[in-house]
């Protein structure tokens, strides 16, 4: 069985994609935790998550209309580029094993969450619940140990597409289903 989770979310650019990686190597020796391979094809910011669903159930017709129904949001969503920065680094601490570390901020995401409501507003019109609660971010990577929050200013990318993907628990791969233009 395969669980299947979907998301609305911008991406990085290669280059930036490359660069956030040396970050999370830098990172990773600066809090003595363990240094993992680059994992940079799978860096984002997550914008909406739209939920789990299963392949062995009838959970997968629902991700289909799912599917259908933020694919119809995406593609009426008159959003420009967005610029996407961080000012500081956190680990999320919801339990106690296998935290996120993340980078994430405050004044520099303005623009991000602002995007974040607008597709927000798109996707409930069509149906769709969407989590109210958002804290905007890119998990650099997963530890036991816990980084308090603190100010580390990262430079980012100017976002010009918004992709929507199919996270596969369990097996480290996103599927993009989707991707739309910010024009």
């Amino acid at each position: 069985m395969t669980v299947h989770a979907l998301f609305f979310c911008l991406r990085p650019d290669p280059g930036t994609a490359a660069r956030l990686g040396a970050i999370s190597d830098e990172v990773a020796r600066r809090f003595r935790m363990r240094v993992r391979p680059p994992r940079t094809e799978r860096l984002h910011v997550t914008l909406h998550h739209l939920g789990w669903y299963d392949d062995q159930t009838d959970q997968i017709d629902v991700m289909a209309e799912v599917r259908s129904l933020a694919e119809a949001a995406a593609v009426s969503f008159p959003q420009g580029p967005v610029r996407v920065d961080f000012d500081q680094l956190l680990s999320f601490t919801r339990k106690q094993r296998n935290l996120p570390l993340v980078l994430s901020g405050g004044e520099c995401l303005a623009a991000v969450r602002e995007m974040r409501e607008a597709l927000g507003e798109r996707l409930r019109a069509s149906g769709l619940r969407t989590d109210p609660h958002f804290t905007p971010h890119l998990t650099l990577f997963y530890d036991d140990h816990a980084v308090a929050p603190q100010p580390f200013i990262v430079p980012g990318w100017t976002a010009t597409e918004v992709l929507l993907l199919d996270s596969l628990q369990g097996q480290s791969t996103h599927v993009e289903l989707g991707r739309w233009p910010l024009a």
